[in-house]
């Protein structure tokens, strides 16, 4: 077996795990979504039981938020190793401090060089995390992944402040960018003040450089001289950065052909080395550790004249133990030696050191090779990790994803005993109970109803002779109108229409039909005290279902309005009670339909054909006259005519509200189809009844979302079962 075929062997082995963390992930993601909303729920349950301490005590103990942030640690956790296990390329750290050949061995491996992934002496090179992968071809190239200013601000500034304690910290990147960084605490040792001029020197001073960077996504460059322009930190002769741009970097995923094309599937990650003062080093190992990694080759270079381990390199080990598990089975030591054998002694010293346990940093293996040659780059270290990986990397996975899933496990069983107590919460709602209330209730409002309205058709009977008052005011306003507003023509008026017409006589027909024009309209203004009337007879019986018998829950109409509102709410197959609120909101009264025909008869003075015409000679002196007494004449017929109606409002109020009684009271179906209607309406009517309908609503919900809840953590046990 070669080495692609063994690498392809060891990827194919994770792809089924990979596949059943991704349904893993899904039911996880779903039953948080669903415990978000059970919390949610809780918190409106609250407001239904306000009067019940004792259940709003109960709601309160139930936690939630627990659960929630475990699944969202869980759920990132998962989503890291479905993404490890299903990627198509086996990716190796790479790490070490500075100076130790990290880079000379990615060169090895990778083909690339110093123009891409510098291997210099001098400060620290590597400047951004790094992805290498293989791609057939000539062609090197890089996709450039830049910080966002909220990225660039959590990730790279604010832990400066936070290491060195300067307040106040920025909120935000204008605001750390144009305001002087505060200055250091008082007694600050060397160390301290060293990140604190990285800070000042390079991100501070030339936050005007590489701001524009930031916020710009990705970069794809081709040419490979400009690569290392974003890889690598670039110092002049007096140690300052000259390529501000690789300050914004995020992360750098490099394409290139590998010298050995069967080694293709596989990736390696590059992280900044250690030991400078860059305070993001740490964390960007632990993100690439945990994230990108499958395996870790920690490079270590000791000097022909001295070989010890540095409390440097323990820690640099403890922090990628925290990144990755079993680590002691996922890494090899790469001690590198000299390509002329000068340190081979001490490199051969390092490694008595780890197998006597001298120093504590176990490992699978331990690899002497030189990491600036490619045959011992893939012959020595690389086919090192193959071999170990061959054999475990199944178990590893498996055994770092038991330990996720023990975790989870644990948290569903608490979560289940969260439920078992969250099921009985609520208080039972007795539903005869319930029937009872609404019995009494009914009964109380028809005995309301029946009272109410008979005093009404008392006080109408009593007045249905009377003349309405309305209708009277309204008859002596458009009378007093037709006295005082008289369009009668002048002298002069009449003999120029005589003059066009000819005759006085054509003129005196067309006045008279004028002046009758204009009296019958005026007394179409009797709809106003018409409508007046009826209007409030409607109002009466409205307040008498909404101030007596409470109904005014229905709706927010009042008056006349409110009875067309009810009308509209009640089914057709009520039949008595909505015909009853329909004709009664339906009703009035109108001039044109009761009096105007009667008016019409008094107008006939005033009508050419129906009165006497003017004597021979007469002038336009004796038209005026006969035209005043025409009018007044027929004035007083009106008046008299009118004073017939006045009792007409009474009447027809004192007979609507009867048969809108007869209707919603009397008729046989009457009181069963109010019981229907308001018990479908009963929430909206009496308090206590919106307040049973939003419990019981709410016990329906919670019991609902319980159910769901159960049912979800019983799949999710199911695919763990079987992963």
């Amino acid at each position: 077996m070669n080495k692609s075929q063994e690498i392809q062997s060891i990827i194919a082995q994770r792809q089924p795990l990979a596949q059943k963390l991704g349904n893993i992930e899904s039911r996880l993601s779903s039953l948080y979504g669903l415990i978000q909303n059970l919390a949610q729920e809780r918190d409106r349950q609250l407001e239904y039981w306000s009067g019940d301490a004792a259940t709003q005590a109960k709601l309160k103990s139930l936690d939630f938020a627990q659960f929630e942030q475990i699944a969202t640690s869980s759920l990132a956790s998962l989503h890291r190793l479905q993404g490890r296990f299903s990627r198509k390329t086996l990716n190796f750290g790479v790490v070490g401090r500075m100076g130790q050949g990290k880079s000379t061995l990615l060169q090895s491996l990778s083909g690339l060089k110093n123009e891409v992934i510098p291997a210099t002496q001098g400060k620290a090179c590597t400047a951004a995390r790094s992805t290498i992968c293989h791609q057939p071809g000539n062609l090197t190239a890089a996709e450039i992944q830049f910080h966002d200013r909220e990225s660039f601000l959590t990730e790279v500034i604010i832990p400066y402040y936070e290491k060195l304690k300067l307040t106040p910290a920025p909120n935000s990147f204008e605001a750390f960018a144009h305001s002087p960084i505060p200055n250091l605490p008082a007694g600050a040792d060397q160390t301290d003040i060293n990140i604190y001029n990285r800070l000042k020197d390079d991100y501070h001073t030339h936050a005007q450089k590489y701001q524009e960077y930031l916020g710009r996504g990705y970069l794809t460059i081709q040419d490979e001289s400009q690569i290392s322009n974003y890889v690598a930190s670039k110092y002049n002769q007096d140690y300052q950065l000259i390529n501000h741009e690789c300050l914004a970097v995020k992360h750098v995923k490099i394409s290139c052909p590998f010298p050995l094309d069967e080694i293709g599937a596989i990736a390696l990650v590059d992280v900044p080395g250690l030991g400078d003062f860059r305070l993001g080093d740490e964390s960007l190992v632990v993100e690439a550790l945990a994230q990108e990694v499958d395996f870790i080759l920690f490079i270590r270079k000791p000097s022909k004249d001295r070989a010890n381990f540095e409390q440097s390199d323990t820690q640099l080990y403890d922090l990628a133990n925290k990144a990755l598990n079993d680590l002691p089975s996922r890494s090899i030591f790469v001690l590198n030696a000299d390509r002329n054998g000068e340190n081979q002694e001490s490199c051969r010293s390092l490694k008595r050191d780890i197998d006597l346990e001298t120093v504590k940093m176990p490992v699978l293996d331990w690899v002497i090779a030189d990491c600036s040659s490619p045959e011992e780059a893939n012959n020595k270290v690389l086919q090192a990790v193959l071999d170990n990986l061959r054999s475990n990397v199944t178990q590893l996975d498996r055994n770092y994803t038991q330990q996720k899933i023990a975790d989870l496990q644990a948290s569903l069983t608490k979560l289940q005993q969260q439920l078992q107590l969250a099921q009985g919460i609520l208080p039972d709602i007795d539903e005869d109970e319930i029937a009872n209330e609404y019995d009494d209730l009914f009964d109380e409002f028809l005995e309301k109803i029946t009272n109410e309205m008979k005093i009404v058709q008392d006080q109408l009977t009593e007045k249905r002779d009377e003349p309405d008052e309305n209708l009277k005011r309204q008859i002596e306003t458009v009378l007093q109108d037709c006295r005082k507003n008289i369009d009668m023509p002048t002298i002069e008026e009449v003999e120029r229409r005589r003059n066009l017409r000819e005759y006085y006589a054509s003129a005196y027909g067309e006045y008279l039909t004028e002046l009758r024009a204009s009296l019958s309209r005026k007394f179409l203004d009797m709809d106003k005290g018409l409508k007046k009337t009826i209007e409030g007879t409607k109002a009466k019986v409205a307040d008498v279902l909404v101030e007596k018998c409470g109904l005014g829950g229905l709706t927010k109409a009042r008056g006349a309005e409110f009875l067309a509102e009810v009308a509209s709410q009640i089914p057709p197959d009520y039949t008595e009670l909505k015909k009853g609120f329909d004709i009664l909101s339906g009703f009035n009264l109108s001039y044109r339909g009761l009096i105007q025909h009667r008016i019409r008869l008094q107008l006939d003075p005033l009508t050419p054909d129906k009165t006497a015409g003017l004597k021979p000679g007469a002038n336009a002196q004796d038209i005026l006259d006969h035209l005043h007494e025409l009018y007044q004449e027929t004035i007083y017929n009106c008046e008299n005519a009118l004073h017939g109606f006045l009792s007409e409002p009474s009447q027809a109020s004192f007979a609507i509200v009867e048969e809108f009684a007869d209707r919603v009271l009397r008729a046989k179906t009457a009181q069963k189809e109010w019981k229907r209607f308001l018990r479908r309406k009963r929430g909206q009517i009496w308090n206590d009844f919106d307040n049973l309908q939003k419990q019981i609503d709410a016990s329906q919900e919670w019991s609902r979302l319980l159910d769901s809840v159960s049912g979800h953590i019983n799949d999710l046990e199911g695919s763990l079962k079987n992963l």
